[in-house]
């Protein structure tokens, strides 16, 4: 039973560090390339192409940690930790980019607006 977690260990580590360093730096890289005008229509093509490397890179890091924290491998874990802090640290700067540029809610109506067939919600109408 040993081997068999050890060789699921490998695959699940393996993969998300060849993900972690081929996939992600992809997706940034076309992100990045999207967002120039010169490539493309819009400034903002790119957006989701950095939203999913940044993510992904959050997620892999953080399975690389787990796996690697519960088959004991202090190597892989440390690797995966220190690819977690500055994944972490990128992820809540989109966060707060994405709440920033959102757009504002819709305004509420500042007065009394009756409506036909009903009675009449207004205060001390």
């Amino acid at each position: 039973m040993g081997e068999l977690r050890t060789g699921w260990s490998s695959l699940v580590l393996a993969l998300c560090a060849v993900g972690l360093l081929l996939v992600v730096p992809f997706l940034f890289l076309q992100g990045l390339v999207a967002s120039f005008p010169i490539f493309g229509p819009s400034g903002h093509a790119g957006d989701g192409y950095l939203t999913w490397s940044v993510w992904l890179g959050a997620g892999l890091s953080s399975a690389g940690v787990v796996v690697a924290a519960v088959a004991r491998r202090r190597g892989w874990a440390w690797f995966f930790g220190i690819c977690l802090v500055p994944a972490i640290v990128v992820a809540g700067m989109v966060r707060v980019h994405q709440v920033r540029d959102a757009p504002p809610p819709p305004p509420e109506p500042r007065h009394c607006v009756e409506r036909s067939g009903g009675g009449n919600d207004c205060p001390g109408g």
